[in-house]
């Protein structure tokens, strides 16, 4: 009993406090409060430049990002997880990836936040709040660090594993702000968010699947 009762602790609140901080930074953007106006400057000043080198590592590097990437590597783990019997890892994936992808459209026209009124490296549409590369790619590379914990062994491969898949949100998150089609806030919003939805897919997945 006590067991269980650390358990739903370690995986539930964890999500709950990711969920409140997603919430007030929502709501700190939606009212373009100083603090925003503040943070997004201070960074956009300090990530920005003309560097050749950078822009091409940016406008290039941004497109494991993509909407349509981001939906084949999802699928492709789904089957590969199918493929290995780990039915219940492929619908963690699956539903977590669709939640958090889902839930981001819904806040994106709530918000209904323009894009920076600067020339763009790189093409983009629709509203800039969350950052809809950063929440896809947060949410993947989340789910490949947890299923690495969870299926390699190896320890040192592990490790290696799971500082590779931290990197790439991060990267494709700086290219956003460096391409100028995403604020720094939206950035953060889309990883808060990815983020919070991993922790309850992760809670889904601890409850009905690993704590039997």
């Amino acid at each position: 009993m006590n067991n269980t009762r650390h358990a739903k602790r370690d995986t539930i609140i964890p999500a709950t406090i990711c969920l409140l901080i997603y919430a007030a930074w929502a709501i700190l953007v939606s009212s373009n409060s100083q603090f925003i106006q503040q943070f997004d400057k201070t960074v956009i000043n300090f990530i920005c430049n003309n560097n050749p080198a950078a822009i091409k590592f940016s406008t290039t590097f941004t497109n494991l990002g993509n909407t349509n990437v981001i939906i084949v590597e999802t699928i492709i783990l789904v089957i590969i997880l199918g493929i290995f019997r780990k039915y219940a890892y492929a619908l963690f994936t699956a539903g977590t990836m669709i939640a958090a992808n889902g839930y981001n459209w819904i806040i994106k026209h709530t918000i209904e936040r323009p894009r920076p009124l600067v020339h763009h490296l790189v093409e983009a549409h629709g509203y800039s709040f969350p950052s809809g590369h950063s929440v896809g790619s947060a949410t993947l590379f989340g789910i490949l660090i947890v299923l690495t914990i969870l299926l390699v062994k190896n320890k040192a491969i592990k490790t290696i594993l799971c500082l590779i898949w931290a990197c790439f949100p991060l990267l494709i998150g700086y290219t956003r702000i460096f391409n100028h089609v995403h604020y720094p806030s939206d950035v953060v919003g889309g990883f808060l968010e990815g983020i919070s939805f991993l922790l309850i897919g992760y809670s889904f997945l601890y409850h009905y699947y690993l704590d039997k």
